[in-house]
């Protein structure tokens, strides 16, 4: 789902990857994965992975990126370094956009609704074992006291009340009425919301990956390979990566429900490498609800912007708003369930 148009040719390409790199490239074609535009760029020697990042990206994150990388992989862990432009640096700047070459680790990835049930397990260890490796690294610090203080159950209401007129206000199409349903439910949620607040109070907060899923992946068909793209890599509760990633990753994705057993599991696997306390446990799917409430993505692109994946985005707030529903419905069973794993 590229959030921007891209502003790359295969001529722009080769151009930027023989004059800042020094590299002679013999294909290209783009990768249909990221929110930024993706590109395998061959060299008779070897492949490699361009990134073009959004316009808002800034060079602070990208060399925040690269260090990481860098520190992870000095500590065992597998994850694509980036490649030092003729500057020594680890980013080209082009047209405003900040162009970065990784290392490509050739492997098996998966889209956003076939990743193989039977990887799930490794999937749960491979983040217990990057918190593991993470638990000492320095890293920006999100949904702190700073951003539960900020939260405002009338202004959220509110703004998701203003999304819902602009979608009536639109040319009707066959998502128009299920767009406007959501989005009602969404305000009528935010009022909920301030009684999820006290989940935070007890729980463990990890540097980690941030957007850790089965499309981050590297894969062969028993095991996962390596782990790719830690832009949004920061200090964020442990929970809400966790639950997070078994949603986007499991069959949740599909069928938009959550398999509480399924669920435990893979929390008992990651427990294995990282601990949990029963507080972490029993705060998990309030933690993840609370944040999914408070998120207007997709919705906000698909009505005020221009963004190449519109229908994309769009199906993905929408599924996003259904997980809400269940996790309103299964939360406490939910935390249930997963106190006992202690």
């Amino acid at each position: 789902m590229a959030l921007e148009k891209s502003v790359l040719t295969h001529d722009v390409i080769r151009s930027i990857v023989h004059n800042h790199y020094g590299l002679e490239m013999s294909a290209c074609r783009r990768l249909p994965i990221g929110s930024a535009n993706c590109y395998r760029v061959d060299t008779e020697e070897r492949s490699y992975f361009l990134k073009e990042f959004q316009s808002t990206v800034t060079s602070e994150s990208v060399i925040r990126e690269a260090a990481l990388t860098e520190y992870l992989a000095k500590n065992g862990f597998r994850a694509a370094l980036f490649m030092k432009n003729t500057n020594g640096q680890p980013f080209t700047v082009y047209s405003g956009h900040i162009i970065c070459l990784e290392d490509y680790i050739e492997g098996v990835t998966y889209g956003y609704n076939d990743f193989p049930s039977k990887l799930l397990p490794d999937c749960a260890r491979t983040l217990g074992l990057l918190h593991s490796v993470m638990k000492n690294y320095s890293l920006p610090i999100d949904m702190g006291n700073e951003w539960l203080e900020f939260f405002s159950a009338e202004a959220l209401s509110s703004q998701y009340s203003s999304l819902a007129k602009k979608a009536a206000a639109m040319k009707e199409n066959e998502k128009t009425e299920k767009i406007i349903s959501s989005l009602k439910y969404k305000a009528e949620l935010a009022m909920r919301c301030e009684k999820y607040k006290k989940h935070f109070d007890k729980i463990t907060y990890s540097p980690t990956h941030g957007d850790y899923q089965g499309c981050q992946l590297i894969c062969d068909d028993n095991e996962i390979k390596a782990v790719v793209d830690f832009s949004s890599a920061r200090t964020l509760p442990a929970v809400w990566e966790i639950m997070r990633s078994f949603v986007q990753t499991s069959d949740s994705r599909r069928t938009r429900r959550i398999n509480i057993s399924e669920l435990s599991s893979y929390v008992f696997e990651y427990m294995k490498l990282s601990k949990l306390t029963k507080d972490d446990l029993m705060a998990m799917p309030y933690v993840y609800l609370f944040q999914l409430a408070r998120s207007k993505f997709g919705y906000s692109q698909y009505l005020l912007t221009d963004s190449e994946d519109r229908d994309g985005l769009i199906n993905f707030a929408l599924w996003r708003t259904d997980i809400c529903r269940e996790l309103e419905e299964k939360a406490e069973e939910i935390s249930s369930n997963l106190k006992s794993i202690i």
